[in-house]
C-alpha cells in the first residue's frame, strides 16, 4: 500500500464584511495580523498564532454568505482567561459548561459576521471559576447520592430532559430532578444534572420526600 503524502499544515479561510472588524476580534483570541493585502474589489488578511492560520478574505461588493452554525472551534489551555479577555472587550460570551470532549470548560460567541464561534479546553483546570477539581467531585458525589434515592423509589423512568450543546437529545436515562428559584424543574442525567448545577445560578437538586420547607414551617406551626 502506498504511503500517503503528509499534511503539513492547513489554513481556515473565511469571508467577511469587514476587514478590519474582523481583525479585531481575531486578534482577541490571541492571533496576529503577519501578511496582507488590498485592492479595489477585495482585501485579505493573514493572522497566526504558534502554527496556526487564519485567513480572513472579502470582496467588494461582499459574498452573500448565510451564516453558518459554526465557524470555528478554539481549544485553548486556559480557556477562562480567553473569556476574560472577550468579556472586558464586550463580546458577549455564553458558557455551555463542561463537555466530555472539553473538560475545562466549553463557551461560545459571535464574530463580528454572526457566526458562531466555539471555545472549549480539552483538559479540566486545577482550579476554575466557580470551584476547584474537589469541589466538583463532592458536587458529583452528592448528585450520586440523590440519583440513589430516586432509584430507590423506583422513579422517574424517563429520558434525560436536557439536550446537547448542538440541540440533540439526550438519550440517557434521567436520574435526579432539578430546580430553580423561578419553580422551573428538570429530570436529568448525572452529566447534564452537573452541567446545569455549574451553568445555572440558583439550580439545585430537588428532593420529593417530606424533609422540605413545607415541614420546617409546620413544625413551627406556621
Amino acid at each position: 500500500m502506498a504511503v500517503l503524502p503528509a499534511v503539513l499544515s492547513m489554513v481556515a479561510v473565511t469571508y467577511v464584511r469587514d476587514i478590519d472588524a474582523s481583525r479585531a476580534f481575531y486578534e482577541l483570541l490571541g492571533f496576529r495580523e503577519q501578511r496582507a493585502g488590498r485592492a479595489e474589489t477585495s482585501a485579505w488578511s493573514s493572522l497566526e498564532q504558534g502554527e496556526q492560520l487564519i485567513l480572513l478574505t472579502s470582496t467588494r461588493p461582499p459574498l452573500v454568505i448565510p451564516p453558518l452554525p459554526l465557524l470555528f472551534y478554539f481549544f485553548f489551555d486556559d480557556v477562562e482567561g480567553i473569556l476574560a479577555i472577550l468579556a472586558e472587550a464586550g463580546i458577549d460570551v455564553t458558557r455551555l459548561g463542561q463537555a466530555p470532549h472539553a473538560l475545562g470548560g466549553e463557551a461560545k460567541v459571535t464574530d463580528p459576521d454572526g457566526n458562531t464561534v466555539l471555545l472549549g479546553q480539552r483538559e479540566p483546570s486545577a482550579t476554575r471559576a466557580g470551584g476547584s477539581r474537589g469541589e466538583d467531585v463532592s458536587r458529583f458525589s452528592l448528585l450520586r447520592e440523590a440519583a440513589a434515592l430516586v432509584a430507590a423509589r423506583g422513579t422517574p423512568g424517563q429520558a434525560c430532559q436536557v439536550g446537547a450543546a448542538d440541540g440533540q437529545p439526550c438519550e440517557l436515562t434521567a436520574e435526579v430532578r432539578l430546580a430553580d428559584s423561578a419553580g422551573v424543574t428538570v429530570w436529568a442525567c448525572l452529566g447534564h444534572a452537573e452541567e446545569v448545577l455549574v451553568t445555572v445560578p440558583g439550580a439545585f437538586v430537588a428532593s420529593d420526600d417530606d424533609h422540605g420547607i413545607a415541614r420546617f414551617i409546620a413544625r413551627r406551626g406556621g
